[in-house]
């Protein structure tokens, strides 16, 4: 038996000095799960599924996150953090390009500071990561579990 799980994220930023912008382009979506608990699916950085997942789901995408009004040459700290309700649990990974350095994982409430490039360039950021079944699913309807994305100037 399996379960189509679409995905509700929720966005929150904070900067006290400028007004930086997160908007979600693509929410990340799992496509279907198998109902049983403790049951996990994972999706990799190129939106590949595995585990407990119907892996032919059609619904299947990455979550695409866009940060811009970054404050040139500037550090920010970013910090994605998941979620765990009595359905699902969620631990985001994610990939964030844009950054002088180059491209920086993310992982689960764990944050990371990086440097703004001198021309504010936008940050991209790739949300995949692992959803873990708390309890056996019901066919009543769809599931969801969301995410928090935080970039604060430092």
């Amino acid at each position: 038996m399996k379960h189509f799980v679409p995905s509700l994220f929720l966005l929150s930023v904070s900067s006290s000095l400028q007004a930086i912008t997160i908007s979600e382009i693509a929410p990340v979506h799992f496509g279907s799960v198998f109902a049983q608990s403790s049951l996990a699916c994972s999706m990799s950085k190129f939106g590949v599924i595995s585990g407990a997942c119907d892996t032919t789901d059609i619904d299947i995408t990455l979550g695409e996150v866009l940060v811009t009004n970054l404050p040139r040459n500037s550090r920010v700290q970013v910090m994605i953090t998941g979620s765990t309700n009595t359905a699902l649990e969620y631990a985001p990974i994610a990939e964030l390009t844009g950054a002088k350095g180059g491209t920086v994982l993310l992982y689960d409430n764990q944050p990371v500071n990086v440097t703004v490039k001198g021309n504010g360039a936008d940050f991209t950021i790739t949300v995949f990561g692992t959803l873990t079944l708390q309890n056996d699913l019901s066919l009543s309807g769809a599931y969801t579990a969301d995410y928090t994305l935080e970039v604060n100037q430092l």
